[in-house]
């Protein structure tokens, strides 16, 4: 594919269209993962009739905190019903959308050497922010409008797939769910405290801990962050790793076969098994989590992850909640977390197997969602060539 690369502004223009009429009281903000999500902003008693009003086919982005973040917020706006945006976003459209397709500038936007480009050009503030005029100056190719097309329906098949197995774990997980629920209200229980079952471990986080400069986009143990465990079990889009000496002069917080690990500060309860099926051989847990390692043999790891999952787990999150600026988990809290666990050895196996197959399952689509997320990279940085 040959084509000439062009100022961005060549084929944008901004737009100013207002809320004067207030067509829409749904205020949306824009996420580093350039998608459109609720505004976290408290608008009561804010005047929305000043605030843009978005329709589809229209982008908008956020200009002002590409320093800070190292990326810059901007996203394709594709629902029927209008929404608004900020006023001080950027809104603007494409010029001739037969000669730019705006599913196509979305995915250049996408484009990790985009955001690269835009950082460097954000100004001295604290912040960092982009001006309009930086981001028309922007270079990007333009091929013929057919080969734009093919490119995003590559795109679309590659991410089609990935929604496709998003639900089908997404079903997965509900039906494990139903199962627990079925097997608990049809068995007999026994209380027991998450304290008996499991033990509790947390990181190190003594003189040895790294600091920012000893992490590394590749190396010999995955250090955990924040993303990395997810509400929907691990995420490896983002990595940073320590070396081995790192490691190894670490104490308590490095993973062993079929641990579970919980985020136990900031975002609370996300928990992921570490099993066969995850690729890293060595990993450690942050100063925001915990391992929790069963300690008794009648329960197995996926019939405790079963339970961590679950609502009623979750509502006890919420009651154990401590810390106002940083919410915690402390471990004597979960340790009291009690659970009606049935009471019979041949229904706890039956449960174990159950639960085997349906996370065997999901972990081998998610390790092809992984798979079809870096063909999608891959997509995305051919663009350039």
């Amino acid at each position: 594919m040959k084509s000439n690369y062009e100022a961005l502004g060549k084929h944008i223009r901004l737009v100013d269209y207002r809320n004067s009429k207030e067509a829409s009281n749904t205020v949306l903000g824009i996420s580093i993962d350039k998608e459109f999500m609720p505004s976290v902003a408290n608008v009561i008693g804010t005047d929305l009739s000043r605030y843009k009003l978005i329709s589809k086919g229209l982008f908008a982005c956020n200009p002002m905190h590409v320093g800070r973040d190292e990326r810059l917020p901007i996203a394709l706006y594709e629902n029927d019903e209008p929404a608004i945006v900020s006023p001080a976003y950027f809104m603007f459209e494409i010029v001739d959308r037969t000669v730019l397709n705006e599913e196509y500038l979305m995915m250049w936007f996408r484009r990790p050497e985009f955001d690269r480009e835009c950082w460097f050009m954000t100004d001295g503030s604290v912040r960092g922010g982009i001006t309009w005029d930086d981001l028309c100056c922007i270079q990007l190719p333009i091929p013929t409008y057919e080969q734009q097309l093919e490119i995003i329906e590559s795109y679309r098949a590659i991410t089609r797939r990935i929604a496709m197995k998003k639900e089908i774990n997404d079903n997965l997980e509900a039906s494990e769910q139903a199962i627990l629920v079925e097997s608990i209200s049809k068995n007999q229980t026994i209380p027991t405290a998450l304290g008996d079952f499991a033990d509790f471990i947390d990181g190190d986080r003594g003189k040895n801990y790294p600091t920012f400069d000893e992490f590394s986009a590749k190396g010999y143990c995955l250090f955990l962050n924040a993303s990395n465990v997810t509400s929907t079990g691990f995420s490896f889009d983002t990595c940073m790793f320590v070396t081995e000496e790192k490691d190894r002069a670490m104490n308590k917080g490095h993973l062993s076969s079929y641990d579970i690990v919980l985020t136990s500060r900031g975002t609370l309860g996300n928990v992921a098994l570490y099993n066969e099926h995850i690729k890293y051989a060595n990993i450690r847990i942050n100063s925001g989590m915990l391992i929790i390692r069963p300690k008794v043999k009648r329960l197995s790891p996926y019939l405790i992850y079963a339970f961590l999952k679950s609502s009623y787990m979750k509502a006890a999150i919420e009651q154990f909640r401590s810390g106002s600026a940083q919410p915690q988990l402390p471990i004597k809290d979960l340790q009291k977390i009690t659970f009606a666990i049935p009471e019979s050895d041949t229904v706890l196996t039956a449960l174990d197997r159950q639960f085997r197959s349906i996370e065997e399952r999901i972990s081998v689509n998610k390790n092809e969602i992984d798979s079809l997320k870096a063909l999608s990279n891959i997509l995305l940085v051919e663009l350039s060539r």
